[in-house]
């Protein structure tokens, strides 16, 4: 970013000067400074900032504190953290920023240094406020989402899932979008819950499962054998005709059950847990892989582990993304690792978007990873170029 604003929170006249100092070696132009969390948000108020350096340890609110107060009030979205408390707490802050939605650029002990914040300074990228600030979800009319799936007005896109030894996509996903004429772009964990909601869910699969399979053949018919993750809502698993219907739509196909993965992610919605692993242990046994989705989140647990019958875990970008930098994070992801290992399923990372990440998780012994870094979602006719040539470069070697 452009000479950003950055604002500095510290009580310590030495340290907040000294951290200036540095900000204008970088050529920062912009530099605010507070004292402690009330006095930030004030100036926060009323000035635009777009990073804030908040040092943990302050009177009247700590830091801790002011970062949840500006993801309530949507007043500054990156973050860089600093303390001369120990690494656990930085670390667990920083993670409960990310959650919360906050862009964290780094976690820094002090004494600062040019070059730290230089390279956290680096990471920031131009966003806007990711509607997941809205805890609630939005309203539809029925007749709105109905029409939506009966007008076949959902697409699908698609993201591949890499081998980083081979560089060669093994697998991609579908991912749902929905472009709403007065409402414009909806996040799909919006329509998702809307349809669930209104009982709905198992219609606009079947649609969306439709385009896929379609997409699938063709591919199927220019040569291209590409293996596809589908997500499965937990609703849907209760009902055993919908669930033997996912068969005879992929037979009506002409597609191998063994292509396809339904991926499924525990909620609170998972209420009937025997009826949903009936009907996952059907899809087993038909052929159909299994993959538990979001790994490392609050319903997707170990718990999991134990009761569904999955032949793949995908580990959720809140295990993998910073795990670089996270010697604590990376201790839980390592035995997550060692755990699926021990439980024969296979593993894929999801939310790689960084190199540094992507090289522990592989050191870790995990080979396939899905994220920013290799591709972001693609068009079906993007995709079917990138496979193209994916298998273009196959055959050569």
């Amino acid at each position: 970013m452009q000479n950003p604003h950055v604002l500095i929170v510290e009580d310590c006249p030495a340290q907040q000067l000294y951290a200036g100092q540095l900000l204008k070696q970088l050529n920062i132009q912009h530099i605010s400074y507070a004292s402690d969390g009330e006095l930030a948000l004030e100036l926060l108020k009323k000035q635009q900032t777009d990073v804030m350096l908040i040092d943990l340890e302050m009177p009247q609110m700590n830091g801790v504190e002011l970062l949840r107060s500006t993801v309530r009030q949507q007043l500054c979205q990156a973050v860089i953290i600093t303390s001369a408390k120990d690494s656990l707490l930085l670390n667990s802050v920083a993670t409960m920023a990310e959650a919360d939605g906050l862009q964290v650029l780094g976690v820094l002990a002090k004494p600062l240094n040019k070059e730290q914040l230089s390279v956290c300074l680096s990471r920031r990228i131009a966003t806007v406020w990711p509607a997941a600030f809205e805890r609630k979800t939005p309203f539809f009319e029925q007749n709105l989402l109905q029409e939506a799936i009966r007008g076949q007005h959902f697409s699908l896109c698609y993201q591949p899932i890499v081998d980083m030894n081979s560089g060669q996509i093994i697998a991609v996903e579908a991912l749902a979008r929905w472009c709403q004429p007065e409402l414009g772009i909806i996040r799909p964990d919006v329509f998702i819950a809307t349809a669930e909601q209104w009982g709905l869910i198992n219609e606009l699969t079947l649609v969306l499962l439709d385009q896929a399979l379609r997409r699938l053949q063709q591919w199927q018919d220019v040569g291209l054998v590409v293996p596809l993750s589908f997500n499965l809502s937990p609703l849907s698993l209760s009902d055993a005709a919908f669930v033997q219907g996912l068969h005879h739509k992929v037979r009506q196909f002409g597609i191998k059950p063994e292509l396809i993965c339904f991926e499924v992610t525990e909620t609170q919605s998972f209420t009937h847990v025997s009826a949903a692993i009936e009907a996952l242990a059907n899809l087993r046994l038909a052929g159909f892989g299994i993959a538990i989705d979001d790994y490392g989140t609050g319903f997707a647990n170990i718990q999991q582990l134990s009761r569904i019958p999955a032949t793949r875990l995908k580990l959720d970008r809140s295990l993998t993304y910073g795990v670089s930098e996270r010697p604590q994070q990376r201790l839980v992801l390592e035995n997550t690792i060692q755990l699926a290992h021990k439980l024969g399923l296979s593993l894929i990372a999801e939310g790689i978007e960084k190199l540094a990440d992507a090289l522990v998780i592989k050191r870790f012994g995990i080979n396939l990873v899905q994220g920013y870094l290799c591709y972001k979602p693609l068009t079906a006719n993007d995709c079917t170029a990138v496979l193209c040539k994916s298998s273009d470069q196959q055959a050569v070697s």
